[in-house]
């Protein structure tokens, strides 16, 4: 049975608030919802490949910085769930050093100490992934588990009607600058100029597009540099990526 701070909350996310997702109100249920599942965050990404996904609702700092982290490691819960379709329940992340190497300790240097990864589909379509995380260790318990499942199938539904934004539109949160948002634009800047940096090492070393992103992502993880940064260096012709073992 769903609890009744859980009930609440899908009444937010109802069909008709489908052109809401990237407004305050989706921050409001992504921030309920957190506090109906017992954890410190929560959000979800849209997309099912590689380069990662797009974070599509809920927004808070420590959520944006994980997905960022995710991204920048290529590694991570959320991509395990999107490729495998199925949950990864991580409710301690100091054993998981060895399945993540990278993402890790990135994510305890923000303060996560627990991820809960639950791939968002309907049938054998790929939506993303929808991510809580915690700041101390420990698993979920079984009536916040089935109130996480009902609230996968409705972010999951929500994200498939949500209406594009308009090119130019307004910024829910102009002091984000260029970093992840909610909403449905797209990529925001920093992640375009990283496919852009992939496609300029990929050429420049003749290599697949996917080798040429691990690529950017080993010289960004060696040089212990945010990915977007590298990006740009490449895009501005003020770095280029040697060839060799990356």
């Amino acid at each position: 049975m769903l609890s009744d701070q859980m009930t609440s909350v899908l009444a937010l996310l109802g069909p008709e608030r489908a052109g809401d997702a990237g407004t305050g109100l989706s921050r409001m249920a992504a921030a309920a919802a957190a506090t109906a599942l017992g954890v410190d965050g929560i959000y979800a990404g849209v997309g099912s490949g590689p380069e990662g996904v797009v974070l599509a609702w809920g927004g808070e700092k420590t959520s944006v910085a994980l997905e960022d982290a995710t991204f920048t490691q290529g590694q991570g819960p959320g991509l395990d769930a999107v490729a495998t379709g199925v949950p990864v329940l991580v409710a301690d992340l100091a054993g998981a050093a060895a399945r993540w190497p990278a993402f890790v300790p990135a994510a305890e240097e923000l303060g996560v100490r627990a991820v809960f990864a639950f791939p968002l589909r309907i049938g054998a379509i790929s939506v993303g992934v929808l991510m809580a995380h915690r700041g101390t260790p420990g698993p979920l318990a079984h009536a916040q588990l089935v109130d996480t499942v009902a609230l996968v199938d409705a972010v999951t539904m929500l994200l498939l009607h949500q209406a594009p934004a308009a090119p130019g539109g307004s910024d829910p949160d102009p002091g984000s600058g260029n970093r992840p948002r909610p909403g449905w634009a797209g990529p925001p800047t920093h992640r375009a100029e990283v496919h852009q940096a992939t496609g300029m090492v990929s050429v420049q070393l003749g290599v697949s597009l996917a080798e040429a992103l691990v690529r950017l992502r080993a010289h960004a993880y060696a040089h212990e540099t945010p990915i977007d940064q590298v990006a740009a260096d490449v895009v501005g012709r003020r770095l280029r990526l040697e060839g060799g073992t990356p």
